[in-house]
Formats: C-alpha cells, sequence, structure tokens
C-alpha cells in the first residue's frame, strides 16, 4: 500500500474509535445510548412530540423509533399520553428522571463535531462533506441507512 492510502486509512480509524469511544463515554456515563439521548434532547425541544415527528426529526423509521421509545418508556425516562382529540394517537414529554438524564449527559462527539464544523467556511464544509460521501461510496457504505449521528451499532 502508498503512504497515501495508510494515511487514509489511520484517519478512518481514528474516526471509527473515537465515535466508539464517545459511545462508551455516553454509556457509562448515563446508561443510555446516543440515539436515546438524542430522542429525549428531541422530545425536550418539542416539549411533547408524537412517535412520527419523532421519527421525521431523527431521520429513522416509524419501527426503529417504537423500539426506542419503549426503552425509554420502560427505564421512566418518557412518558405516554394520549392525544386529547383523537385517542388512536400519542404524544410523548419527559419525566423528571428523563431531564435529569439529559441535563447529566456529557457532551456527544456530533456535537463537538457540529460546533467545529460550523465554524468552518462554506466552501471548506462542502469540501470535506464531498470527501466524506466519496470515501462512503469507496467502501460500500453510501447506500445504508444513517442517521445524522455519531454512533456505533444498530440505533436501539
Amino acid at each position: 500500500m502508498s503512504q497515501k492510502t495508510d494515511d487514509a486509512l489511520i484517519a478512518l480509524r481514528q474516526i471509527s474509535r473515537a465515535t466508539s469511544s464517545g459511545s462508551r463515554k455516553l454509556a457509562k456515563a448515563s446508561a443510555i445510548s446516543v440515539s436515546q439521548l438524542i430522542a429525549l434532547q428531541e422530545i425536550k425541544r418539542a416539549d411533547t412530540l408524537s412517535p412520527s415527528r419523532l421519527a421525521e426529526s431523527m431521520s429513522l423509521s416509524r419501527g426503529t423509533i417504537t423500539i426506542l421509545m419503549r426503552k425509554l418508556e420502560a427505564r421512566g425516562l418518557v412518558m405516554r399520553a394520549p392525544d386529547a382529540s383523537d385517542k388512536r394517537r400519542h404524544f410523548f414529554s419527559l419525566t423528571p428522571m428523563g431531564e435529569t438524564v439529559l441535563d447529566d449527559a456529557p457532551e456527544m462527539l456530533h456535537e463537538k463535531f457540529t460546533a467545529s464544523f460550523g465554524a468552518l467556511p462554506a466552501w471548506e464544509q462542502s469540501m470535506i462533506t464531498a470527501a466524506l460521501e466519496r470515501v462512503a461510496a469507496l467502501i460500500d457504505a453510501d447506500e445504508l441507512d444513517a442517521a445524522p449521528i455519531l454512533d456505533t451499532g444498530e440505533i436501539s
């Protein structure tokens, strides 16, 4: 392999390790996954949120959101309330315990990336995005379903 290939593979490995480390750090600090924390953040931002709106805001399928919310509900971090006008619909809101978990959670890797990336000039953001999309295509990952978060494994 060439030195450029080695450098590119090292950079990919560093990104992968940072993502795994960030997920482990969050799980250790708050005993929840990155996806679960983002769901809590989205609910807090909206005050109450329907599963379909949550799925849309997180770029996840409705089925994935159902599983995610069942886990959060079972842990007492969110509560489900029926819609006053349509009993078939329901909305999620945070419990006091969910608020505490959110307040105590460490900064997530994608939040750090968002702040740093957002500070770059538009041309550099475009260049980095194009390079990352090309790398995803080179390893046949460009067709994988992915949410705009840095997490390892399946969304759960």
